[in-house]
């Protein structure tokens, strides 16, 4: 009896200590770009010496997008080996097929968190719309910066660049997707055990506007719009219950930016696109940054704030932003007594 009970404690301690936000941090980090960046090196590393004679722009997409696969592979390997975390593996991309279960507590709690987690009904219909929005948001920054002046963009292509380009939105698929499964996924969910839902938003929020600081040509202003960016994102994928839609959204907006208009994705200059960049011409100013692209800007700035207030406001009318106080269990609690 008393060794039940010292191993019960020992086992709240470990979980105590697990939960808490300090460690959450570090551990995603530790995993996240240590573990990850490890074997992602190793893979370059490899695939640039067996494929020698790649071209510069397959090697570009590569380098810069491609190679996330790894750490998406370690991700699911992870969450899939650590057992409290495995409802997380079965999350991610699952849509919801049947209720959870009865509200009583006899469904298994690992189907329950699955089936919570994974509540979009149609995947890939909110991945259609997440493109959508991507696309559009991205564009109207881009064309606030062609009316005021600060960028030239002209049109230089051919039909011998469609694989290239279909290349390229598939990696860039891979690589935003890898950054949605690691923060809005395992890191959001993983602060939600023991913290509020807004608590997972704001921290998952200024965390992915840090891992953008050392990132070329960094600015304040582009920091907090990435900051910005990753609060919304958050909210959205609370509210939407999935990742899919954050996935689009993530996708298209590196998408269009830098393949289709040939502008910096947060420091990085594509070398194939379907548009080009004239620049000579671009200025820097609230509207434009050259160095870091439309995400260093104002526009950008409001675009993504005004994505996290239309979810604030959704969410008012719907009656769900009490949500934003709870934890995850309380959280499925509430969503369980609706169904």
């Amino acid at each position: 009896m008393d060794n039940t009970k010292k191993t019960g404690r020992l086992k709240e301690k470990y979980f105590r200590i697990r939960d808490n936000l300090l460690w959450v941090l570090f551990w995603f980090l530790a995993v996240y770009i240590f573990v990850g960046g490890f074997f992602e090196a190793v893979f370059l590393s490899v695939l640039f010496g067996v494929f020698e004679d790649m071209p510069d722009s397959i090697y570009y997409i590569m380098d810069n997008y491609g190679y996330t696969i790894i750490g998406c592979i370690v991700l699911f390997l992870y969450c899939w080996l650590i057992r409290p975390d495995r409802y997380i593996w079965k999350s991610f991309l699952l849509p919801k097929k049947k209720p959870a279960g009865p509200a009583d507590g006899s469904a298994d709690i690992q189907d329950i968190r699955a089936d919570y987690y994974g509540r979009s009904k149609n995947g890939f219909k909110a991945l259609g719309i997440g493109l959508i929005i991507g696309f559009v948001t991205n564009f109207i920054c881009i064309v606030c910066a062609m009316i005021h002046g600060d960028i030239f963009l002209y049109f230089e292509s051919s039909a011998a660049q469609i694989p290239v380009m279909l290349f390229a939105l598939l990696a860039v698929f891979i690589q935003a997707s890898s950054e949605e499964l690691w923060c809005r996924g395992y890191l959001y969910e993983r602060l939600n055990v023991r913290y509020p839902i807004w608590v997972a938003c704001l921290v998952n929020g200024v965390l992915f506007g840090v891992l953008h600081s050392f990132n070329e040509g960094a600015s304040v202003l582009g920091i907090a719009e990435i900051a910005v960016c990753g609060v919304s994102y958050s909210l959205l994928r609370w509210y939407t219950g999935d990742l899919w839609t954050v996935m689009g959204m993530h996708t298209a907006w590196n998408y269009t930016q830098a393949f289709l208009f040939g502008l910096p994705n947060s420091g990085l200059v594509s070398e194939v696109s379907l548009f080009h960049l004239d620049a000579s011409t671009a200025a820097a100013n609230l509207v434009y940054d050259p160095a870091f692209g439309v995400e260093g800007a104002l526009p950008a700035f409001i675009m993504d704030l005004a994505i996290g207030v239309i979810v604030l406001i959704l969410a008012s009318r719907s009656g769900r932003l009490g949500e934003l106080k709870l934890k995850r269990d309380e959280a499925i609690d509430v969503w369980r007594q609706k169904l």
